[in-house]
């Protein structure tokens, strides 16, 4: 408790206040209230400060939960895709085809190369870029329920000319939509699951301007080569290889043997 002090204690003007007996002080309450309150003006600066400054983790969508049916043509190599029905690939890329958690799609379309079929997944998206987490039991038990059509050659335009990009290693189903952030440092280790497990890789680039593309890999005779880039994952590197659009997707044909890491 506090009171003004008489005669035989303090000044008329002293305060005495124990804290566990309010009420406070009027003085000794108009400062604490005071600092509160400034206390509390400079939280506020600091979160909005802070939250100025904090870089916007980039990412794609992923519809879990939220599966759908797509119809189309099989495409396995160089990894599994889908042409879909009505889609031009020279406007919208086709989406590649990839098994739930850490897995490619190798197994799932194995055999059926050209056929076209109704499946059941869940859509990766990222920008233009789209991949479809299968559902296993959608797909036929064997080759013969699927209806066989014409396969036409799809080889697309190649750069002749051998190019030189740098960039980082990504695994594309986490780089699209799946984790966010799907790429750097700290995800490099699920990225090497991923690739090891059969992931389509990619190279992630960008420019001065910020424009930045996302590019698969393939070995230099265009066969896959996700594990052979598990040991870059999240890794920016260097690297040289010839281009070649296919299904809407840029490719790189390159040998990883010669790829060198940039610090």
């Amino acid at each position: 408790m506090w009171k003004p002090a008489g005669p035989e204690g303090l000044g008329n003007n002293d305060e005495f206040f124990i804290g566990y007996a309010p009420p406070m002080p009027p003085r000794l309450g108009r400062f604490v209230g005071r600092l509160v309150i400034g206390i509390g003006c400079l939280v506020v600066i600091v979160a909005v400060t802070l939250a100025t400054g904090h870089r916007r983790l980039e990412g794609g969508t992923f519809e879990f939960g939220h599966s759908k049916s797509f119809g189309g043509t099989v495409v396995e190599r160089p990894y599994p895709g889908l042409r879909l029905d009505g889609v031009d690939s020279n406007v919208e890329p086709w989406p590649l085809l990839v098994a739930p958690g850490k897995h490619g799609a190798d197994a799932l379309v194995s055999g059926l190369e050209g056929r076209h079929l109704t499946l059941t997944g869940t859509r990766i998206q990222r920008g233009a870029h789209t991949m479809i987490e299968v559902e296993p039991a959608s797909l036929p038990s064997n080759v013969s329920e699927a209806a066989s059509v014409q396969a036409p050659v799809l080889l697309g335009q190649s750069d002749k000319a051998a190019v030189e990009l740098t960039g980082e290693i990504v695994d594309s189903k986490c780089f699209l939509g799946v984790m966010v952030p799907g790429s750097g440092k700290t995800h490099k280790e699920c990225a090497s699951l991923c690739l090891r497990g059969g992931i389509p890789p990619a190279l992630y680039v960008q420019d001065r301007a910020g424009h930045s593309s996302l590019l698969l890999l393939v070995g230099p005779t265009g066969e896959p080569i996700g594990a052979r880039a598990v040991q870059a994952a999240g890794e920016a590197i260097s690297l040289t290889a010839s281009i070649q659009r296919r299904g809407g997707w840029l490719v790189l044909r390159t040998d990883p043997t010669f790829w060198r890491r940039v610090d």
